[in-house]
């Protein structure tokens, strides 16, 4: 592949070929797995100073989601249903069993949903800024962030403005929902995977399938059914939460430790969505202790 990885992520690159297209991923240590996944717009890279802390505790995987990152760029619809198959493929192909997931973004939405088909295989969950209830509506948004959707959702021809021509997720969601400054080269870390415009088309799925107001209804489904498995499962489960925060505030982190069994509650420091890259020591050694405990 023609690209290479950044000098600050130091772990190899390794690829599995899944349902035709290869999967990039990293890997370190052995035992049981502990399996990092990414959301919009990012990849591994996320994880790069988070992993660290946990080193020892486990086999650590930090997947690129297809379409994402190092992994390729198959021509496919990029449904959720889509990354869904993907997921399930690479984790029985690679032989996870008993495996903790660390999950973020988009990354919590397929988490929780394979850890409820999927529960004997899952030893714990740590979710950061994850997809939990679904949006009830626009008027849940700030000003800001209800025109951003609403124009993303309008037309398919003004979503790939944003996203193609514009790269707005790279360019300004990104750095807008990171609290410290991100350095140029871990900026152009984050724009690699999508320098040739073309491929950012895929980027126009993810908000476009953010449920909102029970739209689209078959992620409405997907979503009210996680919810529901994960107030009833014991499985032991992270909730970690930054200050101000954006999809997991205080208040939300605070009703999942007193609505999900099992579930221990973190504060983790100062940030916005992209909390890997504001608070990664504090989210590392907090999944490390509670590994511990389970």
């Amino acid at each position: 592949m023609a690209q290479s990885m950044p000098a600050d992520f130091n772990y190899p690159s390794k690829y599995e070929e899944v349902l035709g297209s290869k999967m990039h991923y990293v890997e370190s240590g052995e035992g049981d797995p502990i399996l990092f996944l990414h959301g919009q717009p990012t990849w591994s890279y996320l994880w790069r100073n988070v992993m660290p802390e946990l080193e020892g505790q486990g086999r650590l995987i930090a997947l690129d989601l297809i379409g994402y990152g190092l992994s390729d760029k198959p021509d496919i619809a990029y449904e959720m249903t889509d990354h869904v198959k993907y997921i399930d493929q690479f984790i029985e192909q690679m032989g996870l069993t008993n495996i903790t997931l660390v999950i973020h973004d988009w990354g919590s939405f397929f988490g929780f949903h394979y850890a409820m088909r999927n529960a004997k295989n899952v030893r714990g969950i740590a979710f950061m800024e994850a997809v939990l209830f679904p949006i009830p509506s626009y008027d849940a948004f700030d000003d800001q962030a209800r025109e951003f959707f609403q124009a993303l959702r309008s037309s398919q021809e003004t979503a790939e403005n944003m996203m193609v021509d514009q790269n707005l997720f790279i360019e300004g969601v990104l750095p807008m929902m990171t609290v410290r400054n991100l350095s140029e080269d871990e900026h152009n870390a984050y724009r690699q995977p999508w320098t040739d415009p073309a491929s950012r088309k895929i980027l126009c799925k993810f908000p476009q399938n953010l449920c909102i107001g029970g739209e689209p209804p078959a992620i409405d489904a997907m979503q009210q059914a996680y919810m529901k498995w994960l107030q009833e499962t014991d499985i032991p489960k992270l909730a970690l939460y930054a200050e101000p925060g954006l999809l997991m505030p205080e208040q939300m982190a605070t009703w999942c430790g007193e609505n999900l069994p099992n579930c221990q509650v973190t504060k983790i420091g100062k940030g916005l969505h992209y909390v890997q890259e504001d608070c990664p020591q504090e989210i590392g050694k907090a999944t490390s202790a509670w590994l511990k405990t389970i």
